[in-house]
């Protein structure tokens, strides 16, 4: 009786890895985990952003809630070892689904009652072309109320941590200037509600995440706004029919142990 119900059990179990993972819903984020991507990645993300320069001394802290202050920008022309790359921003793709988008098949936008924010800093010039350390935060806010374009940067800090990432390698493409260029950066997850979805260990330095965005400081200006991607794996809910057969599984070994007695 054993073996027949281990082997049921073994059918379901198999059943469940092949069957489509359940939508997942984070603090009213919600995406496909089984979505499937050009860069062959179950979770892709859209987002826009702006960044800015400081000095070390007034670089916004690595806190939660903690947001960098417009007004302590510096020139990209004129900075060198020990400046900060720091920014505020907002996802505007999830997993393909458009913020917005009420045609979605999870029943409206990745986010439909909330936003989904972030805020980056410590990333600091180590040399021509060169970044090192670095983290970011991403925030879910039932209340939303950031604009790339008007809003204050606190707006993209004042919510709940979806998740915390450090970056543990960036590549910068401009080895004469900081004021253009694309940053790569591969991100470890290390806190959030979200933490226990994407601490996947899949990408290259055993990083969870890959970011990718550019820059373009133009006209003098001392504040850019630009997009970037950021993509990697995720890990799905357990589904139901797996949770049963696990369920099962363990009632049999119970009731073999009983009757053993």
């Amino acid at each position: 009786m054993l073996k027949k119900l281990v082997s049921a059990v073994a059918m379901l179990a198999a059943f469940a890895g092949t069957a489509q993972a359940s939508i997942i819903n984070i603090g009213g984020v919600t995406w496909d985990p089984d979505a499937v991507s050009l860069t062959d990645s179950d979770f892709t993300a859209r987002y826009v952003f702006n960044q800015f320069f400081t000095s070390n001394a007034n670089a916004v802290g690595n806190a939660v809630n903690a947001a960098p202050n417009y007004a302590n920008a510096i020139n990209p022309l004129t900075v060198g070892i020990g400046d900060v790359l720091q920014g505020v921003g907002e996802l505007v793709s999830f997993n393909g689904v458009d913020y917005g988008n009420t045609k979605s098949l999870v029943g409206g936008a990745f986010c439909a009652s909330c936003e989904l924010t972030f805020v980056f800093g410590g990333f600091e010039i180590s040399g021509p072309g060169k970044f090192k350390n670095g983290w970011l935060r991403l925030y879910v806010d039932n209340t939303p109320d950031f604009d790339v374009s008007t809003s204050a940067a606190a707006n993209a800090s004042d919510g709940n941590l979806f998740l915390e990432l450090n970056a543990v390698d960036n590549q910068f493409s401009n080895a004469t200037s900081f004021q253009s260029g694309f940053l790569t950066s591969f991100f470890a997850v290390t806190g959030g509600i979200a933490a226990n979805n994407f601490d996947t260990n899949t990408q290259q330095f055993m990083a969870d995440l890959l970011s990718s965005a550019s820059s373009q400081f133009s006209n003098n200006n001392f504040l850019a706004t630009s997009t970037g991607q950021i993509s990697g794996n995720t890990i799905p809910e357990p589904s139901t029919v797996l949770l049963l057969s696990l369920a099962l599984l363990g009632l049999a070994i119970t009731r073999r142990q009983a009757n053993s007695k």
